[in-house]
């Protein structure tokens, strides 16, 4: 876990001045020293922690403060010094470790899309889609994380013994309290670790990026007074385990007809909505008319692989050769009507989020035109690795039409034309959502999750 290095890399990347640097590297050097010393057996762990920071120093994350307070120079000089240190004491290996790390870094084509993305010249960023490991996307350029129930049965498989630690401390901090609230403390102790990584993002961006998003209970998803409710308990459990005043918090709330009048009542709030299980031009839309009625950002998921994954497999199931390379662009589609719809309605504090990345392609086609609104795209750090293995060109797709060759192909498929649909096609309703392949895909993996996590409170 990178608990210990979040608190001692971050007065150094995120100072309030050029002296602060300098003296709060120097507190680190003696720090480590003197730890080393007590506890000899630590050593390693130490000099990790140092070369972890001389490569964050040479990563995205200098970018948010540092080489506009210090330049570059400064900050390159303070990052050979750190392994200059580290080996000093005996951590060569872990010097030239983090010498092929910063090398790695540099050559990264996801980086270079935030580099460009920086400077006017691409219009997509992205986020981290996972509960820990952060550490290797920020210095890429990642600048939000998302979780939902699964991302957090994934974090009690990393990391057993400190789950089981978590689950004990929030029964001696919530006596007499029912699983259910237990369960949802979980998830703040969990979020809570990406949220303090990522705070000092969310100052230096005035609010902007730097977040983390918090999926309320998928078994509520026909209650709006439940949705509403968690979310201002998380809003208040945040603020308590942050200790901030405002915590750098966004709620996701399913993408369902219940979930209109709980995004109205949250915004009223001043609280922060991303829409999740979204698969479909319709629900964006619709989602878009409320969100838009806010003073703050909202975010329309678009869930791509899942979405893709069910029209493959209707249309393998119609004997169509290449289903799966065909079944690629129906995401596309959509990703590029709704951009191309919310754009027209003149709605420019919302932004599509692509989520359930599957491949480089997912990213290629989130490449906004520098001239329209930001693309974001969340996904894990394995899938940037692999768009850095095999990158694609970083130039804007979203706003060209989608191959003919494929749409006639794609328009044999229900699952594509009710994901393609405008609210007034209504081709896909309300209730027709809930029996919608793609929805109860990965609606299903969302209640069993979360029914696990309150489980390990019984």
């Amino acid at each position: 876990m990178d608990q210990f290095l979040t608190a001692k890399r971050n007065p150094i990347l995120f100072p309030k001045t050029a002296a602060d640097f300098h003296a709060n590297v120097a507190s680190l050097k003696a720090e480590l020293k003197a730890l080393i010393a007590d506890n000899p057996e630590g050593r390693n762990f130490y000099l990790k922690t140092a070369a972890d920071v001389a490569v964050d120093l040479r990563s995205y994350l200098s970018e948010w403060v540092l080489t506009s307070l210090v330049g570059n120079d400064a900050v390159n000089a303070v990052s050979e010094d750190l392994l200059t240190f580290v080996k000093e004491l005996g951590g060569e290996t872990l010097a030239a470790d983090a010498k092929k790390e910063i090398a790695a870094i540099a050559a990264s084509s996801i980086k270079k899309m935030c580099d460009m993305t920086k400077a006017g010249e691409a219009n997509t960023v992205w986020g981290h889609d996972y509960a820990s490991g952060l550490t290797a996307s920020l210095r890429k350029g990642a600048r939000w994380v998302t979780s939902n129930p699964c991302k957090i049965q994934l974090f009690k498989k990393d990391y057993p013994a400190y789950y089981q630690e978590l689950v004990a401390e929030i029964k001696r901090e919530n006596p007499g309290a029912s699983t259910a609230v237990m369960a949802a403390q979980m998830f703040t102790k969990v979020c809570a670790v990406s949220a303090r990584a990522l705070y000092p993002i969310y100052e230096a961006t005035n609010k902007q990026y730097g977040f983390v998003c918090m999926q309320v209970d998928p078994r509520d998803i026909h209650d709006t007074d439940a949705m509403i409710q968690q979310a201002e308990f998380w809003y208040d459990a945040m603020k308590k385990e942050l200790d901030v005043s405002e915590p750098n918090v966004v709620f996701k709330l399913p993408a369902v007809k219940e979930a209109l009048p709980a995004a109205e009542a949250l915004l009223q709030k001043g609280f922060k909505l991303c829409m999740t299980l979204n698969f479909t031009v319709s629900q964006h839309l619709s989602f878009a008319e409320v969100l838009s009625k806010g003073n703050k950002p909202g975010y329309l998921v678009l869930m791509a692989g899942q979405l893709d994954d069910q029209i493959a497999k209707e249309l393998e199931s119609k004997g169509i050769a290449d289903a799966k390379l065909i079944a690629r662009h129906g995401s596309e589609a959509v990703m590029r009507k709704s951009y191309r719809l919310l754009a027209e309605k003149g709605y420019t504090n919302l932004f599509i989020m692509t989520a359930a990345v599957r491949g480089p392609w997912h990213i290629q086609n989130s490449m906004a035109p520098v001239d329209g609104a930001p693309a974001l795209i969340t996904t894990l750090t394995s899938k940037m690795d692999e768009f850095d293995a095999n990158p694609a060109p970083i130039a804007p797709i979203m706003d060209q039409p989608v191959d003919e060759q494929y749409l006639k192909v794609l328009e044999t498929s229900d699952v594509f034309n009710k994901a393609v649909c405008t609210p007034e096609e209504g081709l896909l309703t309300w209730e027709s959502l809930h029996e919608y392949p793609p929805f109860v895909a990965f609606y299903t993996q969302f209640v069993a999750a979360y029914q696990e996590v309150e489980d390990d409170f019984k």
